[in-house]
């Protein structure tokens, strides 16, 4: 050692770890991120080959209009404008945080829904993000991680969240959790309280973005739990999940706080009736959890395959295809090969409880209103978001249980490599089928915002011939492809007509079995409430199969023009009928008034 009078001591030289211990950690980490950031860009790739090919492809739908109509109409300064849309939209003062999402949205891209769409897609991205490190830190498999957020990705049973752009809330929302998800573990790595503050945070604006994911308190607290239990006491374990949920039910009472007392001295918001009805829980649990489990949805699965094959695949399938089934196989198996036998049973026990637990809390809070019926087919399939992140994690832990339980069991190697060849080649089919599945459940969407686009061009030409006080009403025209909406109602055909003839008076409906004709005007009542008053001296009937606009004259013309162009519009088969009961009841009425 240099330093003493002779230039050398004989004495051994101390040891200085703390100096040389953040290069060493470093070095280790560096290839470990390196690895981390290929699967994950794996994983972008999946989410791109998936639903990229549709993104200029799809458009406004439902309340989408209705949000880009009310920015359109207001005024145009920044200020003005999330003031206007901030108090005008029942649906978004309940929600602040909505106003500086699409507010910004529409100040960049106005009434072109790409824009929109790409920006849904960028959260999904950081959906994808979010959720491996959250899952490999909770696990510390990268396997697992991987596994459960490709398959949260690809499992087909939200595919509103995609394409309706108005969904766009579920996945910032989640994405937002899963932030605050993630400053819950490493508070408990770290033993650091004031992470778990620092969670309510992106969890509170998750919260004020939209609400759905409030139940995942629930699971943060449950995450902390097991992962403590690993090293501590069941009690030193439940007070870190008691510490982590605390600053997150916070959060969940300032939302209650606002939108019960602030709200209603801000303006008008729409707030679902909360009923407390175990039953109603307990049924949409169920419901839920019956229909969007794999087995369940498999015939709804393969009906979508075989749609979907009735067409020839195109090159670009072939080969998005080709690239999933050997990307899912290949990386499969060397992570399968890696970690078989080395991740505890503990933990992938651990984490499909978390997977139960994320299924059961995301559908009860829906089960706290009864207009909420657990479904694949309709828009309402956006509820399954949390569900679907449930059975990805129950999923990956019985794959990955199978593979160890076949490493422990069976000594032999070929056959061990077999077990892990199969099983990769399992994931890649499945893979595969849900890409297939996904694509098909793609194409209504796209066929909707074609015949959108046709109703666009026609109205186009309706500038100069339509406007304020019209009421123009759309009739044999499809309200919907499959569970896609074309234009449904006021909320869409209105909000449209009034961007297109840039007139924010003007009023339009659609032909559909919810109109009820009075004597001087037609309303359009659902579920008891009135969406829209047509008074009858200003209808005008729109074909677009014809181009044509008829004026109507009375109850009994409008009738007799339903009646004869309402083909496309699907009426149920009592609709013409009950209306000619209520016109007839108008006559009679009519009559003994003028005998009066």
């Amino acid at each position: 050692m240099q330093g003493s009078l002779s230039g050398i001591s004989k004495e051994p030289a101390q040891v200085m770890p703390a100096l040389d211990q953040p290069s060493e950690n470093i070095a280790k980490t560096a290839p470990s991120l390196r690895t981390d950031f290929l699967l994950l860009g794996l994983l972008v790739l999946l989410e791109l080959l998936l639903f990229a090919p549709f993104v200029g492809k799809v458009g406004f739908y439902l309340d989408d209009w209705t949000m880009v109509s009310l920015l359109h109409g207001g005024p145009q300064d920044i200020v003005g404008a999330f003031a206007n849309y901030f108090f005008n939209d029942p649906k978004v003062i309940i929600r602040p945080v909505e106003v500086l999402h699409f507010g910004l949205l529409y100040k960049i891209f106005g009434t072109r829904p790409l824009g929109y769409h790409l920006v849904n897609g960028f959260f999904e991205i950081c959906v994808i993000v979010l959720l491996y490190f959250a899952l490999k830190r909770f696990t510390g498999s990268r396997f697992l991680a991987f596994a459960s957020t490709a398959a949260f990705v690809i499992y087909p049973i939200r595919d509103s969240t995609h394409y309706w752009i108005l969904c766009s809330s579920v996945s910032l929302s989640l994405a937002l959790y899963l932030g605050s998800l993630i400053l819950s573990l490493k508070g408990l790595q770290e033993k650091k309280a004031k992470l778990y503050v620092a969670a309510a945070v992106p969890f509170a604006i998750s919260l004020f973005n939209y609400e759905v994911f409030m139940p995942f308190a629930c699971l943060s607290a449950l995450c902390v739990l097991l992962m403590s239990l690993r090293e501590d006491s069941f009690a030193s374990s439940l007070r870190q999940a008691i510490y982590s949920f605390i600053p997150l039910f916070v959060s969940a009472l300032f939302l209650f706080g606002y939108q019960r007392f602030i709200v209603p001295r801000l303006g008008i918001g729409f707030l679902h009736k909360v009923d407390f009805d175990p039953g109603q829980v307990l049924h949409v649990v169920a419901a839920g959890t019956g229909i969007s489990n794999i087995f369940a949805a498999m015939p709804f699965f393969q009906e979508q395959v075989s749609i979907l094959l009735m067409n020839p695949l195109t090159g670009w399938n072939v080969l998005s295809l080709a690239l999933i089934l050997a990307g899912t196989a290949l990386t499969s198996f060397i992570l399968l090969s890696a970690e078989s036998g080395k991740v505890k049973l503990r933990t992938m026990l651990e984490l499909a409880v978390v997977g139960a637990a994320a299924i059961v809390t995301s559908l009860a809070i829906f089960g706290l209103n009864n207009q909420y019926e657990p479904t694949l087919l309709t828009l309402v399939n956006r509820i399954f978001t949390g569900a679907s992140l449930g059975w990805s994690l129950i999923f990956s832990s019985l794959l990955l249980a199978a593979a160890t339980v076949v490493f422990q069991k069976i000594k032999d190697k070929r056959i061990h490599k077999s077990a892990v060849v199969f099983l990769s080649l399992l994931l890649s089919f499945f893979a595969v089928f849900f890409t297939l599945v996904n694509w098909q459940l793609a194409n209504p969407w796209v066929v909707s915002q074609r015949a959108q686009q046709d109703v666009i061009y026609l109205m186009k030409g309706m500038r100069g011939k339509l406007k304020h006080p019209d009421a123009v009403i759309l009739t044999d025209f499809p309200r919907y492809v499959m569970w896609s909406p074309v234009f449904d109602g006021t909320w869409d055909f209105q909000s449209m007509v009034r961007i297109v003839l840039n007139d924010p008076k003007i009023r339009a409906g659609v032909v559909c079995d919810r109109l009820v004709i009075g004597k001087d005007d037609i309303k359009d009542i659902s579920v008891g409430y009135t969406c829209a008053t047509f008074p009858l001296k200003n209808i005008k009937v729109f074909v677009p199969e014809r181009n044509e606009l008829i004026s109507v004259s009375s109850p009994q013309d409008f009738v007799d023009i339903a009646a004869a162009h309402s083909e496309k519009s699907i009426l149920s088969g009592d609709t013409l009928d009950k209306w000619r009961r209520q016109v007839a009841a108008l006559s009679a009425a009519s009559s003994k008034s003028e005998e009066k």
